[in-house]
């Protein structure tokens, strides 16, 4: 069985580390694209936070603690380069951590009922709402490794 409080402690831990990296981090090193790349540390960070949100509220019928502004900046296939609006630091670095604390309340009232399952570009079925934090968790890993790729090439050049 699937601890769901265990995959909240992962995602916490997650977060905070690149809350931290945030926090040390100087906005241009934030907002700088790597050659090579089309997206930035803010994007990655953003795109973690859409992608738990619609994977499991918007999924479950849910209503996301983001704005669709925020969606829109962030989602699968978006780049800086598309962004209407400079997104702002410091409510990326709130909602990393307040969609987490949010997470964990809203699993404990039991508001996960329905799900409509989807295909992760990976090719696995996602089918409920415990599925969709291990999937974020993994989704997450990914992008941090991406994440801590750009620190090692921004701070080469």
């Amino acid at each position: 069985m699937i601890n769901e409080r265990f995959e909240c402690e992962i995602l916490r831990a997650s977060r905070i580390r690149l809350f931290q990296l945030m926090e040390t981090s100087n906005y241009e090193i934030l907002f700088k694209i790597p050659a090579g790349f089309n997206n930035n540390i803010i994007w990655q960070i953003g795109h973690c936070i859409t992608s738990q949100q619609r994977h499991m509220y918007m999924r479950s019928g849910l209503p996301m603690y983001i704005s669709n502004e925020f969606m829109e900046s962030f989602k699968i296939g978006s780049s800086p380069a598309s962004w209407k609006i400079t997104p702002d630091v410091n409510e990326v670095k709130h909602l990393l951590i307040d969609t987490v604390n949010r997470l964990e309340l809203d699993l404990e009232a039991g508001l996960f009922v329905n799900y409509t399952p989807f295909e992760l570009p990976i090719g696995f079925q996602v089918r409920n709402h415990v599925q969709a934090l291990q999937a974020a968790n993994y989704h997450e890993a990914e992008h941090s490794g991406v994440i801590f790729t750009y620190l090692k090439l921004l701070f080469n050049n």
